[in-house]
């Protein structure tokens, strides 16, 4: 079980700032997830989080375990959401992501939100695109590691070793 790093201005997992969600990611065996309890500060309707903030947070995951997968900084494209039950406010849920696969460029990947039951809420699937001559030392010093482990540090990191310097 590794915590992954937050971008630094991340409105949804930097645990300090006040108006975000402080989401805490995770990853193990494949996968990434992280545990969640929204507030009525991000309702939709009545006790129902507003599905904009789903789709959020399943993308921040389906960026990480991308990353984790394919070590490629991917760019959302397209994506597929569905809206199976409501995601009531103040209640315990998992959002879980998983890598599906690359084509060329493109990057597959899913993430779906489940109660302690495994029964699922909301699902998306997404390509994503890889970015193009990204800085590796602009897209690493906007990561906070202070949570993290020292090999997640040097996976991240290990992107400054590559001859051109893009990501």
């Amino acid at each position: 079980m590794e915590i992954m790093p937050v971008y630094k201005q991340s409105f949804f997992c930097r645990p300090d700032r006040e108006d975000g969600m402080r989401l805490n990611v995770i990853y193990e065996d494949h996968t990434v997830y992280c545990d969640m309890v929204v507030d009525n500060r991000f309702e939709g309707y009545h006790d129902v989080v507003h599905g904009g903030m789903l789709f959020g947070i399943l993308d921040v995951l389906m960026w990480h375990i991308i990353f984790m997968e394919t070590k490629k900084v991917g760019m959302t494209r397209k994506t597929e959401m569905e809206f199976f039950k409501p995601v009531m406010c103040n209640e315990q849920y998992k959002a879980i992501g998983k890598f599906d696969r690359v084509v060329g460029r493109d990057i597959y990947a899913s993430a779906w939100i489940e109660d302690s039951e495994g029964e699922c809420y909301a699902r998306v699937t997404a390509l994503f695109r890889e970015g193009k001559n990204l800085s590796a030392p602009d897209f690493l010093k906007n990561l906070d590691f202070s949570n993290t482990t020292p090999e997640i540090k040097e996976y991240f990191m290990s992107l400054l070793e590559s001859e051109t310097g893009k990501v």
